[in-house]
């Protein structure tokens, strides 16, 4: 028997073997959609779905698997997902893909569940739900393991107080060096199939470059600091980068935002806490301040660089404002979370 439901229509792709131009209703209300974003991490290939597949029907999860051609799909299927009878949605790519699934899933407000099969370069969110194989989906998709999670929204603003962009995001937003070095890395990664080395490689090429960016920076309503800074991360979740942890103190189920600020700090100094970051101590370092909060709102002086669940935002114009928001029980993900701690905790927190 068949696992990749008949739901799903369309023709085959030459490459992927799997690639569908039409969704049609689940009747039976028990078929999880798996949605694939075929230009995660290295590719995926027609063997991945087919194995994929074949976990599981042997474990006997119905499903059916979408291959989608943009992020705009990916989004789309989501919002529509319950209402077209499937029983939850299941992410096949890095956090980029869950983060767009995710946000389809908000804006349709169907509560279905979310799950992933890990297969981009970061895959931090995936860290934080306790999913890092697929042997981990299925086992909590048959445990029915779940837990509500936080996400957040990103709106920015122009001078002028008009809205240039708004998006949700699940896992953390990264403003200036940690977008600066994501820059690098999709460069490197163009060039070279690094993986997580390239993250590390363009870290090392921006700490030599050492930019700096300047902001004021305020969280409910109180200015907690004005000035020049390295970078600076507001989490929903602890991890990014693929296990580093620049807002350690971060947790989705707290409905708050933890965002923490590197003040300017010489090469050396920040070569030596690299460790701290991987090891999640990076508030120690007397260049850090982490704040926590419902709501982060950032007024730029100059230009500005940001990312959000590892993809950068285009066209940012000077002097925009960036104000991020706290959405308290966004998303019903299945995993097994780990007994998450915040491994340091915000001054007066």
């Amino acid at each position: 028997m068949s696992w990749i439901s008949p739901v799903l229509s369309g023709s085959l792709d030459p490459i992927s073997g799997f690639k569908i131009s039409e969704i049609k209703p689940a009747s039976d209300g028990s078929t999880w959609l798996i949605l694939v974003n075929p230009e995660a991490g290295h590719g995926i290939s027609d063997k991945d779905l087919t194995d994929i597949s074949s976990l599981f029907g042997a474990n006997h999860i119905q499903h059916a698997i979408l291959v989608t051609e943009s992020y705009g799909q990916l989004f789309d299927y989501a919002s529509t997902a319950a209402g077209m009878g499937y029983k939850g949605v299941i992410a096949y790519g890095g956090d980029g893909t869950v983060s767009k699934i995710a946000a389809g899933i908000i804006q349709g407000k169907s509560g279905i569940p979310l799950s992933v099969l890990p297969s981009g370069n970061g895959n931090d969110w995936a860290r934080t739900a306790g999913i890092g194989s697929i042997e981990d989906t299925i086992e909590s998709i048959l445990r029915d393991d779940s837990c509500t999670m936080d996400a957040a929204e990103c709106v920015i603003t122009d001078k002028n107080g008009d809205t240039i962009h708004s998006s949700v995001f699940i896992n953390s937003a990264g403003i200036g060096l940690d977008a600066h070095v994501l820059q690098k890395a999709l460069r490197l990664r163009k060039k070279l199939s690094l993986g997580r080395l390239g993250y590390i490689s363009a870290l090392v090429f921006t700490v030599l470059e050492m930019p700096l960016w300047k902001g004021r920076m305020i969280v409910d309503g109180s200015e907690v600091y004005s000035g020049r800074y390295l970078s600076l991360t507001s989490g929903v979740c602890p991890y990014v980068g693929g296990g580093m942890m620049l807002s350690p103190s971060s947790l989705p189920f707290d409905n708050m935002l933890d965002t923490a600020v590197v003040r300017p700090i010489s090469r050396i100094r920040l070569i030596r806490s690299v460790p701290m970051i991987y090891r999640g101590s990076i508030l120690k370092n007397p260049a850090v301040t982490s704040w926590r909060g419902r709501q982060f709102r950032l007024e730029t002086e100059g230009s500005v660089r940001i990312e959000l669940d590892g993809e950068s935002i285009p066209q940012i114009p000077d002097s925009a404002t960036v104000i991020l928001k706290s959405i308290p029980s966004a998303i019903r993900a299945v995993g097994a979370p780990p007994s998450i701690q915040a491994s340091e905790s915000p001054p007066g927190c």
